[in-house]
């Protein structure tokens, strides 16, 4: 199936949040903090019913937009995205449901990890902090954050302060679930007897992404 070049076609579903603008106001945050992938990567959109665009791509933290550059360098902010199903940066794949952009951790086949990140303002109080949470978003204190095994500092401009939490969710096909252990049968209806021991020998759902993924990964198998 051939693709299309995302910014030849630009007119068709994407427009620039402000004239002719070079960049957007990442308001103190650090690419880090304010993307999804620390830098514009290339990379494919595939859409629901029609053949998938490629372009150099990256995903606001923020408000969930696709944003994209330009063949002139300018980064555009994708609308009218409604289809879109599946992005991918580099080699890094993101599912889109509900309206929000989650990170795929796959397990087996069609099913696996999806991780969101909430970035959100602190207009008082503490420098914002990083967490990883199963079910909620715990929110602890660290002033680094750990992409793709590179550690950023978040805090460099002290001026903007504020918090970043990931929260994990269970995916199956184009489906994201919170991660409890309902849903763990639903989506692992063979292995509902080990689940259900698991738990009742006192067991919960571990805090961490890799935690997670091993857990996971032994009901797969």
């Amino acid at each position: 199936m051939r693709s299309r070049i995302l910014t030849a076609v630009c007119l068709l579903f994407c427009v620039c949040s402000g004239a002719f603008a070079q960049s957007f106001d990442t308001q103190g945050l650090p690419p880090e903090a304010y993307y999804l992938v620390p830098e514009f990567k290339q990379g494919m959109i595939y859409f629901n019913g029609s053949v998938p665009a490629q372009g150099k791509l990256n995903i606001c933290a923020l408000d969930n937009t696709l944003r994209f550059i330009d063949n002139s360098g300018n980064e555009l902010e994708a609308t009218n995205i409604e289809n879109v199903i599946k992005v991918r940066i580099d080699t890094v794949l993101f599912m889109r449901s509900g309206g929000l952009f989650y990170r795929m951790y796959p397990v087996r086949g069609d099913i696996g990890i999806a991780l969101k990140r909430d970035v959100k303002f602190i207009k008082e109080g503490k420098t914002g902090a990083y967490g990883t949470s199963s079910q909620t978003a715990s929110i602890r204190e660290n002033n680094s954050v750990y992409a793709d095994g590179i550690s950023y500092d978040l805090h460099k401009d002290k001026e903007a302060k504020y918090e970043i939490a990931e929260t994990l969710y269970l995916y199956r096909g184009d489906d994201v679930y919170t991660l409890n252990k309902n849903n763990l049968r639903r989506v692992f209806p063979g292995r509902k007897a080990d689940i259900d021991a698991w738990f009742k020998s006192g067991n919960s759902l571990p805090d961490t992404l890799p935690e997670t993924l091993a857990l996971l990964k032994g009901w797969a198998e």
